[in-house]
């Protein structure tokens, strides 16, 4: 059994008032979706265009035709995650008698919590969010992850999300969300590792047969009735008998994709889809700005333009001091460390040393540590090198990506030496005196920081020549775009890119706020 024909057999929809069986009439598009031998599904989306429900449908139809199966679902929030169990897992089950039977029987076998389910086939699905980090999901083993609004997930939170299927004999995973800019996860996704599959719909007005012109819908097809031929204007219907999805890759992309295993993406807009309100449609195009069109009616990546820091910019800040000569400074005053630890895919440990001199903050020297210098503990003996050698006064540490680093390091130069610091989502900055380390707003301190860079008259950067690879790359690797799931605007960084830069970078300047307060730049809210 394909798994349309399990949801066209054994699921029901609320239509006019009434229960009927899930229907896939209109929705022609979707049964490739479901049915795609694919291990891994890309969807990328407009709003309300039944992503959610895909997802959820795809969670009872592994979990109830397959014995010992395991699902987790991540998406940003808390309230995200606990809607989509309500509203996508269980209310499809109590709509229909025939799902019902699958959790019926002993009570140690059925499980039905909000973020945790389980079935009589002894399958399971388990719900879980994450938006800074991946903690509440370590531990969990999955054979299918479902991320949901991947776009508001940080990009890297994903690589240990994905560890779930690290001992899994399927590794299935499907992704979906709505594209924002060229930037964000999602689109990185789409561009880099997908088929990037089109839903592309011929028109009849432009010649006949196999040569008539095929649509793929963008802001062209936007008519004033409905969808037009890009081409000629007159219109064509989503739903043409010879509609079709369409990779737009080459033959040779998709006979050797850059990974193993590439995304099946399929691009799913509004203006496809059987219930859509044409004066809706229109109605947004004329409200709407250009970017949040493309994003949630088309389904479309915008580039937006919210880069953070141009080279100029940072190039106007740069010395003719190289980063060699860092030692000539040593005992001029304080020195102060900032150390971000590596610890996922694409990234790595990166140790800034700064100081004040001449009135400004200067950051004197810069260490990726890469091949063997990466190993924790050979990284560990490097930087207690570089704090003997200079004097560090304070060091300013990533508090999430290294306990056992962190721990070495307190226990070698004391707890009055090591400041730890914490990202989190509440106030800006605070010292939180039960834990014995210091919570910062994750995006309050970047732009405390990046906005300070753009003033051009805080700081002081080594010579471009030994810092522009890999260290300022990793600066202009970072944009902002605002986060829906936690409706704030938030710093991220271009996927594929590093930023353990700029990170390192805060956790030295926040280190020698310790000594030299700057609240023109960041001010403590007081202790917790």
């Amino acid at each position: 059994m394909f798994p349309s024909e399990f949801v066209a057999n054994f699921m029901c929809m609320p239509t006019k008032g009434q229960l009927a069986p899930f229907s896939f009439k209109g929705r022609r598009y979707l049964v490739p979706v479901y049915d795609t031998p694919s291990k891994r599904i890309l969807l990328q989306c407009g709003r309300q265009v039944e992503k959610s429900t895909t997802l959820g449908n795809k969670c009872l139809t592994y979990t109830m035709l397959q014995e010992y199966f395991r699902v987790l679902f991540v998406s940003p929030t808390q309230q995200q995650t606990e809607t989509f169990s309500r509203d996508k897992i269980a209310t499809p089950i109590a709509l229909s008698e025939k799902l019902q039977i699958y959790t019926k029987g002993a009570q140690e076998r059925i499980k039905n919590n909000v973020l945790y389910k389980r079935f009589s086939t002894d399958s399971d699905i388990t719900f879980r969010y994450a938006f800074l980090h991946a903690d509440r999901v370590r531990g969990i083993s999955a054979d299918m992850l479902l991320l949901d609004e991947i776009q508001d997930i940080l990009t890297d939170v994903i690589p240990i999300i994905e560890e779930a299927l690290s001992h899994s004999p399927y590794d299935f995973r499907v992704y979906s969300g709505t594209p924002k800019s060229l930037d964000n996860t999602i689109s990185y996704y789409w561009n880099t590792f997908s088929t990037k599959n089109e839903w592309v719909i011929p028109c009849d007005g432009c010649g006949g047969g196999d040569y008539r012109y095929w649509n793929v819908i963008g802001e062209k097809n936007i008519g004033p009735l409905g969808l037009v031929c890009s081409k000629c204007g007159k219109d064509i219907q989503a739903m043409h008998p010879q509609a079709m999805w369409a990779s737009m890759r080459s033959p040779s992309w998709l006979k050797n994709p850059p990974v193993n295993v590439p995304f099946e993406g399929y691009r799913i807009p509004q203006v496809i889809t059987p219930w859509i309100d044409w004066a809706s449609v229109l109605d947004k195009k004329r409200v709407y700005g250009r970017a949040e069109f493309f994003n949630e009616v088309l389904g479309l990546a915008y580039d937006s333009g919210r880069k953070l820091i141009t080279q100029e910019t940072l190039m106007a800040q740069c010395g003719n001091i190289p980063m060699k000569d860092a030692e000539n400074f040593i005992g001029r005053g304080p020195i102060f460390m900032g150390v971000d630890w590596g610890t996922a895919e694409n990234s790595y440990t990166v140790m800034t040393i700064g100081a004040y001199l001449g009135g400004k903050f200067q950051f004197l020297f810069f260490k990726r540590f890469e091949g063997e210098d990466s190993a924790p503990e050979r990284t560990v003996q490097i930087i207690s090198d570089y704090i003997h050698k200079f004097k560090v006064t304070m060091i300013g540490v990533d508090y999430g990506g290294g306990f056992d680093r962190n721990d070495k390091l307190i226990r070698t130069f004391g707890i009055k030496r090591i400041a730890r610091y914490q990202y989190v989502n509440t106030k800006r900055i605070y010292f939180d005196r039960s834990l014995h380390r210091w919570m910062v707003n994750r995006t309050e301190g970047l732009m405390s920081l990046i906005n300070a860079i753009n003033r051009k008259d805080e700081f002081i950067l080594p010579q471009w020549r030994g810092f522009e690879v890999p260290f300022a790359q990793d600066i202009l690797s970072v944009f902002s775009e605002y986060n829906e799931a936690r409706r704030t605007t938030i710093v991220n960084k271009t996927p594929g890119t590093t930023d353990d830069t700029i990170h390192s970078m805060l956790y030295c300047f926040l280190a020698s706020m310790i000594r030299h307060p700057r609240p023109d730049i960041l001010t403590p809210t007081g202790d917790k």
